[in-house]
């Protein structure tokens, strides 16, 4: 599957590196994605919303295959967004 992430950097980073739309095999588009800093490592947040004082994603990839090659797509294109900004 071919996966294209298009990132955006905040004009202040915080917590939240960055926001993406990730496009999957140039016929779906994902909207919201988040590279954000944790405590221990960067990682790749899927978009979500409130329900009932929880957060559940609203989309997710179904194996945890896709799901590691999605998120280092997405890291990658945030490194190259980073290098590119410097």
């Amino acid at each position: 599957m071919k996966i294209d992430a298009k990132i955006y950097l905040p004009k202040n980073p915080s917590a939240l590196l960055a926001t993406a739309s990730v496009c999957l095999d140039d016929c779906f588009i994902i909207r919201g994605v988040k590279v954000i800093e944790g405590s221990k490592s960067i990682f790749v947040s899927m978009p979500s919303r409130k329900v009932n004082e929880e957060y559940h994603d609203v989309c997710y990839p179904c194996t945890k295959e896709f799901r590691q090659e999605f998120d280092q797509a997405v890291l990658d294109a945030y490194a190259e967004a980073v290098a590119a900004s410097e």
